[in-house]
């Protein structure tokens, strides 16, 4: 039987996944752009108001809340694993944490770097970080959700392999077929993250340690 812990950190992970999407959404959805002098103080809830105010704790909020998700789901099933996908699980979620401290790092640095040396120095490490972590989490996800679609935990495994996998399909569709999606680009790469995080999360709340 499921903890209520396990149950509160599904919700969590899910929640994790609407803020991807949520992150992702074009900002023209909210209205129109302003100009001019509203572009260094843009109308409240307009459009590049959301863009600088709200989008960058929206992400920020979802970088984090996957990252309690994978920790929970690392913690429900880490003694129930076997050695080789404890390490991989390990790893993905140490680069899911350096992830996540990447978009903080660059997120906070407003939205005119260049013009505080400061703040353009933290981007830079948040560009380095964010390389770091997709390197150690892609490879850590992938190999993690195998294990579980080895041991017959197929919706789990679908959905750590195919966060990754899928991202990287979409954007191989980008640069080699020349595929633009245009307004929506951001969305589309967000989805297939989005839609793992809503199946770990649905994971964590209903199912208990794998076996």
């Amino acid at each position: 039987m499921w903890t209520p812990s396990t149950r509160v950190a599904g919700g969590v992970t899910a929640l994790g996944g609407v803020c991807v999407a949520l992150a992702a959404l074009p900002t023209d959805w909210f209205g129109p752009r302003p100009t001019d002098s509203y572009v260094f103080d843009p109308p409240r809830f307009s459009a590049l108001w959301v863009e600088r105010t709200v989008i960058p704790v929206v992400a920020i909020a979802a970088a984090l809340l996957l990252l309690v998700g994978l920790l929970a789901l690392f913690y429900r099933d880490r003694a129930r694993l076997p050695r080789w996908q404890r390490w991989f699980a390990v790893v993905a979620v140490v680069g899911t944490a350096v992830g996540a401290l990447a978009t903080m790092l660059v997120l906070t640095a407003g939205g005119r770097p260049t013009a505080d040396p400061t703040a353009a120095l933290n981007v830079l490490l948040g560009v380095a970080l964010g390389l770091l972590g997709a390197l150690l989490a892609l490879p850590g996800l992938v190999a993690w959700g195998a294990g579980y679609l080895q041991s017959g935990h197929r919706r789990l495994g679908t959905a750590l392999v195919g966060g990754p996998a899928g991202t990287a399909l979409v954007l191989a569709v980008n640069v080699a077929a020349g595929v633009s999606f245009g307004a929506v680009g951001g969305l589309v790469f967000a989805l297939p993250t989005a839609v793992a995080a809503l199946l770990v999360g649905h994971d964590l709340w209903t199912r208990a340690p794998a076996g």
